[in-house]
């Protein structure tokens, strides 16, 4: 079984800003630095391979190199079109080989290795291959993806020829993009082939040997073909350009990424994971209702790509290496390595070290591999360019390395010949330490008919074993046809938990169960299974069984006896519902109504996700059943439907809001009655409302309108009458502009006047413009942008000197000539002058004198340089966890590469990342909007940069008629062109330091600068203005802090006092409880929090704002479940966290606060203090390192606390380390 991956550069420096020459192997060698103990050896180099992408071993020790030279585009096709994405249009579909056009790709053999390793001779196996993408060495043969095909070249006789032509398997991966093509082909443990999709190509795979298979369409994820059945499925969908896939000790998929900030994906059967959605589109099933993101990471170094990984299983390295992930990182010019460690269902990572930092920009690793004498190769395909920006093929074709990591030295390359091993030899690999000789002897074994002996040989080693030894027994049974029913019941009884769950994977596998005994044995296992790993793998089964089976299983996994769901496990439980729900929707809901009663913690998560499937479904039993849900509700008493309707009505809500389904419209009569019965419910009145039910429309009208109507009633209304656009409502709308109404009040009836297509509504907005504030002119000029015929009003005013011409900007300008209409447009260069870019000639002579005048600019400062780049740079970028996001992080970028860095920004649209590329929107009533897009649940959020300042606005995907990506920049041209060269030096100097070496220009906490500390407060239950006035006092009186209080009057409040000072301030402690803020007040929240900067969180702040409640999972951590019964908790200290720098000076101590329950923090929070009551016990205090934020949340807080100088001491604590600043007492 051999394992190989293509990775092929990516983002792009210019060619003619390419160094000539690079380095020697020699030299190259010499220039890397590797931890103590370690060295490399270049073991294979130019001319004998070139342009490598992919390697292997077989079973002789050879060296197998797959060698990309055709790359970038297909031999003997013309290409017609390519789009920003990088996604070409071919003429044609080749024909598979030999039929087709010969390309200049090849696999080649290295052979007669000296004893470290270094090859001598090689020969070709096959070559013309035609953009060639990965290989695997299998089944007397070799697989290889040649994109849209599957071959497979048999060599039966083993003499390094193929037997002939090759047989074409599959056909249908995606062309498109031959940067993101099918890759990283390998055996899996369980005997499938599998392999790697990348992004930016579509596959519509056809099974040609299963003729009658269903066409299997997808972008990007995990698939497998069977080599013995020949079957092809989709194992996982998403995740990325995926380069590189491995399996560790326990037979579990771990995928490489193009995502920074994190190194990895945790691939599981049947899973959803995140896509980039504006570029690729939603998941192929409409119905997931949520997806996996990556595995999450702590300490991230290095650019945004990790490529080509493994999991090191072997003992040539210390044992600190053994089961951890070791990756390239191909922009930073290094190998790193990952400590991985298994939580719950899954894993969390973080930074281990670096195994090579190359110091060599040429070095571009792109795949790596384990091999027999267990040191790790790493395939090198060294280039100056790490780039696919330019689709002329001027590549330097003349490179390539492979190079071994060795330790101490050693050691001495081994000599063997595998295929002389018995069968009793090869089943005694499968203990060997090293995993490669457990996966060849497992190749081996599987083209065997093994005898009597044999299998029960296996089969003991199955039951008596533990660990690896076992799993191998297991899968070795797999791979050669001697797994079955019976097999799979030993396997639930098993004491190892992998074996449990791989022995329901592979029964799953067959996709029916036969024997009711099995059947009996697996809802056995399902009802009493307390592994998270089991429970996952039952989840992912049922998925793939009959309905009645899948039933049995889930109905298990609700056990109440069980812990609470691991909340992964949830999403897969969901996806085994979802699979057959369509065709049983009553049976489904059957089971998860009587869930109510048996498992409440998994119940509301499952219930939503099938009430938003129901209203999907166009079937009259559908409407029955929501029908029935509603009439329910009308019946429980005044406390019950308080408790029970957000579970019906919530998820009604989220449904309608994407779009009014017919199974929607029919359930008016209902929610009328319900309407009825409840009166004054407001989600009640907002659903009828959204279903168009004119006397909700009616009833909501006039709450809006009321004269006497506070400012926290008045909003929410103005904001659902926006959502419906109703006629009648314009009127009202345009009266309450006229009125003497707060600046929060004119501001949403300009949103919601946005969707009216009505020329007197400019002429209104501007009539009363003058008298506008600064905040209410600025959202009114957003407004009169959104239609040709207002634009056209205010840019004649301006031309006429009636509208104040300071009021329009430049990127106003370029907005208003994103309309399209001629007449705005000429308009505008009217006033503007012509609004283009500089010529690619221009660019190009820029680009020139910068990267020559740059060097000569002696004694750059990077404190200097840091200035420039926060008044520059740093409202959409981030760099060092500092900075905004709404463009790349460049921290992760190819950064000390200066002339693609120089390219990027003095031609910014000349390639735009697929993520950043700016969209186009039609809305339904004919507003245009540009931003780069986000999805956020059924609303698309567009983030535009207007005067230095980034503007949000968010459309529901219903109200979307079209979108289209834009080929121009969000990024504005020649912003170095206001800079000095000196001052460009400088910016360079800092784009370019470590975050290490960075200096703090008047950094928070510096001497310079007092720390300025936000405190939000609005948690009245506990007191939260009277405490946080103390801790100000407390904390202005002893350190060197500044604190700006910003706080709400009542949880009703839609506004928070002081709120605009809050994106001033370096770190906000939140305190507030469930208040109901809205509007620009939320969004100043969710903007600070966008921003990165730290964050410290009291007690309440889990349930902080009533309309982001996810605040606690998505930036907390957290996982708030109510608290328990009053009484005193005693406050304890983790013992392997006792060191950790907030807990320094702090003991453990009591408070008189209830025990919140937080049953399931996230994966990658350390808990740092354990709170305990009687039995209970719960983490109280813990941080988080996400994204290059840190966050520290304690469910302390109570008034009792703050008067406890282990609390305060925590507080302090926290802020310093949060803010990575010293904080030293002033007295």
């Amino acid at each position: 079984m051999y394992r190989l991956a293509l990775v092929l550069p990516f983002l792009a420096a210019l060619p003619s800003l390419a160094d000539a020459q690079g380095f020697t192997p020699e030299e190259a060698v010499k220039r890397m630095k590797l931890p103590e103990g370690f060295s490399v050896r270049c073991v294979a180099h130019e001319p004998m391979i070139r342009q490598p992408t992919s390697m292997s071993f077989d079973n002789r020790g050879r060296m197998w190199v797959l060698q990309y030279l055709q790359y970038p585009n297909y031999a003997g096709l013309k290409a017609l079109k390519q789009d920003q994405y990088l996604r070409t249009i071919w003429d044609k579909v080749p024909e598979p080989p030999p039929h087709g056009p010969k390309g200049a790709d090849k696999i080649t053999i290295l052979f007669d290795p000296d004893e470290n390793g270094v090859f001598k001779k090689s020969k070709d196996f096959v070559t013309g291959l035609n953009i060639a993408s990965g290989f695997c060495i299998a089944n007397g043969g070799v697989y290889v993806t040649q994109p849209p095909y599957l071959l497979f070249y048999a060599d039966k006789d083993e003499d390094d020829v193929p037997d002939g032509d090759p047989e074409v398997l599959l056909s249908g991966f995606g062309m498109d993009d031959t940067h993101s093509l099918a890759n990283s082909l390998q055996i899996g443990p369980d005997g499938w082939l599998y392999g790697a999709a990348g992004s930016t190509s579509t596959c519509k795979i056809k099974n040609l040997t299963h003729p009658k298979d269903a066409v299997v369409e997808f972008q990007q994820g995990i698939w497998r073909f069977h080599p013995k059945t020949k079957r092809f499925e989709l194992f996982s969908e998403g995740g990325g350009n995926t380069y590189g896939l491995d399996f560790d000790k326990n037979g579990q998929a771990i995928a490489g990424t193009n995502y920074g900030g994190v190194a990895c994906l945790h691939q599981m059967q049947g899973a959803y994971y995140v896509k980039g959605f504006s570029k690729h589109g939603p998941l192929h099933n409409p119905h997931t209702y949520g997806y996996f993101e990556h595995v999450p990471y702590t300490g991230f170094k290095g650019g945004h790509v990790t490529c080509g990984g493994i999991i090191y299983q072997a003992d040539a390295y210390p044992k600190e290496f053994r089961d951890q992930y070791i990756a390239a990182n191909i922009l930073s010019n290094g190998i790193y390595w990952h400590k991985l460690e298994p939580v719950k269902s899954s894993f969390k990572a973080s930074h281990g070290g670096e195994l090579i930092e190359a110091n060599d920009p040429w070095f571009r690793p792109v795949d790596m591999l384990q091999g027999p004498d267990g040191c790790v190769y790493v395939v090198d395909f060294y280039d100056r360019r790490a780039a696919h920006l330019d689709p002329v093929d001027n590549w330097d074709k003349t490179n390539g390395r492979i190079y071994r990591i060795e330790y101490k030295g050693g050691p001495k390359y081994p000599t063997f010949d595998l295929r002389k091993k018995t069968t009793a030899e090869l089943l005694e690999l499968l203990k060997h330490s090293n995993v490669w000789y457990r996966r060849e002897a497992r190749e081996l074994l599987s083209m065997k008919q093994l005898d009597r002996p044999s299998t029960e040989k296996a089969y003991h080693q199955l039951t008596d074993e533990l660990g690896e030894p076992a799993l191998e027994g297991l899968w070795a049974l797999a791979s050669t046809s001697g797994f079955d029913e019976s097999v799979a019941r030993v396997c639930f009884q098993h004491r190892d938990e992998y074996v449990r769950a791989w022995g329901v994977r592979l029964l799953g596998d067959t996709k029916t169960i036969r024997d009711t005994a099995t059947k009996a044995a697996l809802e056995k296992l399902a009802l009493n299974e307390k592994s998270p790993i089991v429970r996952a793998q039952l989840a992912c089964t049922a998925k793939r069984l009959p309905i009645a089976d899948a039933k049995a299983i889930v109905w298990g996994l609700l056990s109440p006896r069980l812990d609470p769901v691991d909340p992964q496990i949830m999403l897969l439980i969901w996806w085994a519902i979802e699979a057959t729900f369509a065709d049983e929707p009553a049976t489904w809901m059957q089971t998860l109504e009587e869930g109510t009663v048996r498992c409440k913690p998994a119940h509301p998560a499952l219930l939503d996700r099938a009430i938003r499937r129901l209203v999907s479904l166009d079937k009259p039993e559908s409407v029955k059943l929501l029908q029935h849900l509603i009439d329910d509700l009308r019946a429980e008493p005044a406390d019950g439907f308080k408790a029970v309707a957000p579970l019906i009505l919530g998820p009604l809500d989220h449904a309608i809001t994407s779009a009014i389904t017919p199974t929607a419209k029919q359930l008016e009569p209902a929610l009328v009655r319900l309407a009825e019965t409840h009166t004054g419910d407001t989600s009640v009145t907002r659903l009828l409302v959204r279903l168009g039910n004119a006397a909700a429309i009616e009833t909501v009208r006039k709450r809006a309108t009321l004269p006497n109507a506070t400012d926290a009633e008045r909003l929410p209304m103005i904001d659902l009458l926006r959502q419906v656009r109703d006629p009648a409502t314009k009127e009202p709308f345009l009266s309450l502009l006229g009125e003497k109404r707060s600046d929060a009040v004119k501001i949403a009836v300009l949103a919601a006047l946005e969707g009216y297509d009505d020329p007197k509504i400019g002429e209104t907005v501007l009539a009363a413009y003058p008298g506008y504030s600064a905040g209410v002119k600025k959202r009114a000029v957003q407004l009169l942008l959104a239609r040709s015929t207002w634009a056209l009003d205010l840019l004649k005013r301006l031309e006429k000197g009636t509208f104040p011409k300071t009021d329009l900007t430049v990127d106003q300008a370029r907005i208003a000539i994103g309309l399209g209409d001629k007449a705005v447009t000429e308009l505008v260069e009217k006033q503007f002058g012509k609004i283009a870019p500089a010529t690619a000639g221009e660019k190009q002579a820029r680009i020139s004198w910068l990267n020559a005048q740059i060097p000569r600019e002696k004694g750059a400062d990077v404190a200097r340089g840091k200035v420039l780049f926060t008044k520059h740079c740093a409202a959409c970028h981030q760099f060092h966890g500092e900075g905004g996001k709404v463009g790349p992080d460049l921290t992760t970028a190819d950064r000390k590469n200066r002339g693609y860095m120089l390219a990027q920004i003095v031609d910014p649209s000349g390639y735009i990342r697929p993520e950043f590329v700016v969209q186009n929107v039609l809305t339904t009533d004919e507003r245009k909007v540009l931003g780069i897009a986000k999805e956020v649940g059924e609303s698309v959020e567009l983030s535009n940069f207007i005067d230095n300042k980034v503007v949000t606005t968010v459309i529901a995907k219903k109200d979307i008629a079209d979108i289209k990506p834009s080929a121009i920049s969000l990024m504005p041209e020649k912003i170095l062109d206001t800079l000095s060269d000196a001052e460009i030096a400088d910016l360079f100097a800092f784009l370019v330091s470590d975050a290490a070496t960075t200096p703090k220009a008047n950094a928070p906490g510096s001497p310079k600068a007092k720390l300025k500390v936000a405190l939000l407060s609005g948690s009245f239950e506990y007191k939260s203005d009277d405490s946080l006035a103390g801790l100000k006092k407390h904390l202005e009186a002893n350190y060197p802090v500044e604190c700006v209080l910003i706080s709400a009057k009542a949880e009703k409040d839609t506004m928070l006092a002081g709120i605009e000072n809050l994106e001033k301030c370096d770190v906000a402690i939140f305190f507030t409880r469930r208040l109901q803020i809205d509007g620009e007040a939320l969004d100043a929240v969710k903007k600070y929090v966008k921003s990165g900067k730290p964050i410290v969180g009291i007690r309440t702040a889990s349930h902080g704002f009533q309309k982001w409640l996810e605040m606690d999972k998505e930036i907390l951590g957290g996982d708030y479940q109510g608290h328990f019964g009053k009484g005193i908790a005693d406050v304890n200290i983790l013992e392997k966290q006792k060191d950790h720098p907030i807990l320094k000076g702090v003991a453990a101590f009591k408070t008189n606060g209830s025990l919140y329950k937080n049953p399931n923090v996230a994966a990658d929070v350390v808990v740092l203090l354990q709170g305990s009551m009687g039995k209970e016990s719960e983490p109280m205090a813990w941080t988080r390192e996400k994204d290059g934020r840190r966050v520290f949340y304690t469910s302390l807080g109570h008034p009792d606390d703050f008067k406890d100088e282990n609390f305060t001491r925590l507080i302090v604590n926290a802020l310093a380390w949060t803010t990575k600043t010293e904080l030293k007492p002033t007295k």
